[in-house]
């Protein structure tokens, strides 16, 4: 059957949405929402969002900014040549005393440790135990944990545990000290 394109109809269909993509992946020019500008703001304090003691739950107490994380090379290196070493069965766990500001995680997993998704969990792991256990870590100071190969296999109770004893957390909490 051949089709006459005079007698195509005129009439359009009326605009729809993207069905295939979600709304917060749209290209931005098919988006015909306004979304808010995200906030800014500046930091006062060298440790943003002090850990703050007491029974309410503060989400600031559990994040995880930059200002809190050893980044530099340099002071990876610093850390692991001049600090304190402790060894647990599944970690090694480096600390250095702070003068000034708040207390700092590093994570150091290499490719020895497993594949990415091993790695990529166990940090997760140890970046959560930090959060929750700032408050804990009295005088700052700077913190570098390795794991271990067999450190993929272990539950979070387990890694908190074992990293509270290695950082003496269970008896600072235990006498009362925060």
């Amino acid at each position: 059957m051949k089709v006459n394109e005079k007698n195509l109809p005129t009439q359009q269909c009326p605009p729809q949405a993207h069905t295939r993509l979600s709304e917060p992946d749209e290209h931005a020019g098919w988006s015909r929402r306004h979304t808010p500008a995200p906030q800014q703001g500046t930091q006062t304090s060298e440790c943003p969002n002090p850990p703050q003691t007491g029974a309410t739950l503060d989400t600031g107490r559990y994040t995880f900014p930059k200002a809190v994380r050893i980044l530099v090379r340099r002071e990876f290196l610093a850390l692991q040549r001049k600090g304190r070493r402790r060894h647990t069965p599944h970690f090694v766990v480096i600390t250095r005393p702070r003068h000034t500001g708040c207390s700092r995680l590093g994570i150091t997993a290499t490719r020895r440790f497993g594949n990415a998704v091993m790695r990529n969990r166990i940090k997760r792991h140890l970046r959560e135990f930090f959060r929750r256990h700032r408050a804990d870590l009295a005088p700052s100071q700077d913190i570098l944990i390795i794991p271990k190969s067999g450190a993929g296999r272990l539950s979070f109770h387990h890694i908190s545990r074992e990293l509270g004893r290695a950082l003496s957390l269970a008896e600072k909490t235990r006498l009362g000290v925060h």
